[in-house]
């Protein structure tokens, strides 16, 4: 191929797209926003059974059930936390509307229990309206929290005998599940303590049940052992236990267990220093089609699912800690919105762009720059 075929060639080729502005995390925002309300459904809901990948075959129509009502949940949460536009708030109160009426999904088969994502993001979803100050005098309140306590107990029916939540079921077909995983178990923790902040009662035995089943997964170095196993392992030193393989893992457990009163504040910052340090092998497995054939068997689906928690963690830093984190965070952001506002990381169907758009837009509202405190005058 000589010289003048190859600059023809690449003449011919569209140019790249322009990279978003630097540290325009709001404009970020903004498209993220107004692409949810974009794609929102006419029930109120968000996503949906669409563009469906061949490895999707095992699913059912209760299994799409359960996964509508926790995309739902999510972006309902990301309207609240990152809207203000009148079209925003006109979404958000049809996702409520939605959530209220359609968020006591079933078990799906003997070994499909995808109703604990409904069930967990459903909860978390209206736990944090609740604390909303828009909320407060809504005459929707009172069946907001009776959702959220029957969604609670919804949850404690799947709890397994080790404290945790699996979203398939394991060798022995039961209830409750004898299967769990330390990120579902700690995203049901989270939402267990939201509806806590939010005055619906929880029982604090299965809460201190599942803390035990988190913090038993923690090994030495930081990792998450993937699940709630009866003696917690790295395994093979290229596994998904290590650091590298539970990078999008991590952060979620240690936001639980520091809500909780479990994790020293350090921890919090070494997980940080970890996500950020191993990032590329988080990185790498976005978008690949088939789960877990990333290295360290790292699913693409945990890579805005780890940047949320991520964003969660560096909440809890003290705050002289917390900017070089953010501006860290969006930075990797900021490089993987399409044009029209959307985030993905993995597409398995309609449901893909509406949650990881969701997580994307809440963790860049937590990146948001924030001016600087002028320093005080020193003591005389």
């Amino acid at each position: 191929m000589g010289p003048a075929l190859v600059l023809a060639i690449a003449a011919a080729l569209p140019e790249p797209p322009a990279p978003p502005a630097s540290g325009d995390v709001e404009g970020a925002l903004r498209r993220a926003v107004a692409y949810l309300c974009s794609v929102q459904e006419e029930d109120g809901s968000f996503g949906a059974p669409r563009n469906v990948m061949f490895n999707e075959s095992f699913a059912t129509y209760h299994t799409y059930e359960a996964w509508t009502v926790a995309t739902t949940g999510l972006c309902a949460m990301a309207l609240v936390e990152c809207g203000g536009r009148p079209d925003d708030v006109e979404a958000l109160d049809r996702a409520v509307d939605f959530l209220l009426e359609r968020s006591y999904v079933k078990r799906i088969s003997e070994w499909d229990t995808d109703n604990v994502w409904g069930y967990v993001y459903g909860l978390q979803g209206l736990a944090r309206l609740l604390r909303a100050p828009r909320f407060a005098k809504d005459p929707r309140r009172d069946r907001m929290e009776e959702v959220t306590a029957g969604l609670l107990e919804r949850l404690y029916r799947w709890q397994t005998p080790e404290g945790g939540w699996g979203y398939y079921e394991g060798p022995v077909v039961s209830i409750p599940n004898t299967w769990a995983t330390q990120f579902t178990t700690a995203a049901c923790v989270n939402g267990m303590l939201d509806a806590k902040a939010a005055g619906v009662p929880v029982d604090e035995k299965r809460l201190n049940r599942a803390l035990d089943a988190i913090a038993h997964c923690r090994l030495p170095n930081g990792a998450y052992t993937y699940s709630i196993d009866t003696i917690p392992s790295p395994a093979g030193l290229e596994f998904i236990h290590q650091v590298k393989g539970s990078l999008g893992r991590i952060q979620i457990g240690n936001v639980a267990l520091f809500r909780a009163g479990r994790l020293e504040p350090r921890a919090i910052k070494e997980g940080l220093d970890q996500f950020f340090e191993h990032h590329r092998f988080l990185a790498v497995a976005r978008g690949k089609p088939i789960p877990h054939e990333s290295w360290y068997a790292v699913a693409a689906y945990f890579h805005l699912f780890g940047h949320y928690y991520a964003a969660r963690a560096i909440e809890l830093l003290p705050p002289e800690q917390r900017a070089g984190y953010a501006k860290r965070l969006a930075d990797k952001l900021l490089v993987l919105q399409e044009p029209e506002g959307a985030f993905w990381d993995f597409h398995i169907s309609g449901y893909t762009r509406a949650y990881g758009t969701a997580f994307a837009a809440m963790a860049l509202q937590r990146a948001l720059p924030t001016e600087p405190k002028p320093e005080s005058a020193p003591a005389r």
